[in-house]
């Protein structure tokens, strides 16, 4: 099953000007001995609820393509959308997906190595 591993644009551009990785159209290439370079999607993490509202739909921490918050009948502004009167606001960046196999295990595998030296918490 694949997995959707989320980047947020400011850990991309970080990694950009530290020289760790590049991105341009939308491909994100490690810098490393041998690059691998994977294939991005922009997409949205939901990270708060605003104003006075809960979070009746479940959305926080979830993220989402344009595509599928045009699915879900969402009005997304900039950084916030509307999704069933609530509002709320999303952190911009970009998933990739992981597939576990043969070629792609490897490319698993370089993926979570960089991750746990670069990831900031």
């Amino acid at each position: 099953m694949a997995e959707r591993l989320f980047f947020s644009q400011d850990i991309i551009q970080n990694w950009c000007d530290d020289e760790k990785v590049t991105f341009k159209d939308n491909i994100l290439t490690i810098q490393a001995e041998k690059p691998r370079s994977f294939q991005l999607t922009p997409a949205f993490r939901f990270i708060k609820v605003e104003g006075d509202e809960s979070d009746k739909l479940k959305l926080l921490g979830q993220i989402k393509t344009d595509p599928e918050l045009e699915e879900m009948g969402a009005d997304r502004y900039l950084n916030s959308c509307i999704c069933e009167d609530v509002a709320y606001g999303m952190e911009p960046g970009y998933i990739a997906m992981t597939k576990p196999g043969d070629d792609e295990a490897s490319d698993e595998e370089l993926l979570t190595e960089f991750l746990l030296k670069n990831l900031i918490v």
